[in-house]
C-alpha cells in the first residue's frame, strides 16, 4: 500500500504542522494539531469562552447550550462525545503540559487523528435546539440582546423568495448586521418557518413582469405561532 502521508492530513493540520515536523519539533507540531481541533470548534460553535474537555462535553453532549450534530445520526453524538473528550483528555492535555515523550511516530499519528477529527467537526451540523430559548440565545452570545433577536425576526417575517432564488438575500442580512448562524438559531428554537406553494400569477401580475417568466413557486418566511408571540412580549417591552 503506497499512500503519501500527506495526503491523510486535514489541511489545516498540513498548514500550521507540518514545517514544525520538518524541524523536528515533534511535540510542537502534536500540539499545533490539537490546538486546529480546538480552534475550529470554536468558529463553527461561536463559543469562545470555553476550552478543552469541558468545551467538547458542552458542544456533543447533553445539556442546554449550542450543539453540533454529527453526520452519523442522533444515536451517535454519546459515541463522538466520548472521542473528542477523550482526545482532548489524551492528546491535548499531554501536549500541552508535558508532550516530552512524543517522537516523530507520535506525532504523526496525532496529526492524523486531528485531521479526522476536523473532518467530523466539517460534516457535523450546529444546532441551538437546546441552547434555551431566547435567554439561551442571549446568554451564548448568539445575540448580543433580545433586541437584535427583535430586529432579526422583523427583518424575516414576510420576505418572498420567488423559486427559492436568494440573490440579495444573504447580502441584506450581512448589511443589516445579521449572520447565517442567527438565522438558523430562529429557526432551531421555532420561531420561524419557511413556507412555500405553488404561484399562478393573475393577468395584472404577469403584466408586472414584463414579459420576463413568472415563478412557478413561491417561498417565504413566516413567523410561528410561538414567534409571534415572542415578538408581541419583544415590541411591548422595548416600548
Amino acid at each position: 500500500m503506497d499512500i503519501k502521508f500527506e495526503t491523510l492530513l486535514h489541511q489545516r493540520v498540513l498548514t500550521h504542522c507540518k514545517q514544525l515536523v520538518i524541524d523536528g519539533h515533534y511535540k510542537h507540531a502534536a500540539f499545533e494539531a490539537m490546538i486546529q481541533v480546538e480552534l475550529a470548534l470554536k468558529e463553527k460553535s461561536g463559543v469562545k469562552n470555553k476550552f478543552g474537555v469541558n468545551f467538547t462535553q458542552s458542544l456533543f453532549g447533553q445539556g442546554d447550550g449550542i450543539k453540533l450534530r454529527v453526520p452519523f445520526g442522533e444515536e451517535m453524538q454519546k459515541q463522538v462525545e466520548r472521542l473528542f473528550s477523550g482526545a482532548f483528555s489524551y492528546y491535548r492535555n499531554y501536549t500541552a503540559h508535558d508532550g516530552s515523550k512524543i517522537d516523530q511516530s507520535a506525532c504523526l499519528r496525532i496529526m492524523i487523528l486531528s485531521s479526522e477529527l476536523l473532518d467530523l467537526l466539517g460534516a457535523s451540523n450546529l444546532s441551538f435546539t437546546d441552547v434555551g430559548g431566547i435567554s439561551g440565545l442571549v446568554q451564548t452570545g448568539v445575540f448580543s440582546d433580545k433586541s437584535q433577536l427583535l430586529e432579526l425576526l422583523r427583518f424575516l417575517e414576510g420576505k418572498v423568495l420567488p423559486d427559492h432564488v436568494c440573490d440579495g438575500f444573504y447580502e441584506d442580512l450581512a448589511y443589516k448586521g445579521f449572520s447565517d448562524n442567527q438565522v438558523q438559531a430562529v429557526f432551531d428554537i421555532g420561531l420561524v418557518e419557511y413556507v412555500t406553494k405553488p404561484y399562478t400569477p393573475s393577468k395584472l401580475d404577469r403584466l408586472a413582469f414584463n414579459n420576463l417568466p413568472p415563478p412557478e413557486e413561491l417561498g417565504w418566511f413566516e413567523l410561528t405561532k410561538l414567534g409571534k408571540e415572542i415578538s408581541t412580549n419583544l415590541e411591548r417591552n422595548a416600548t
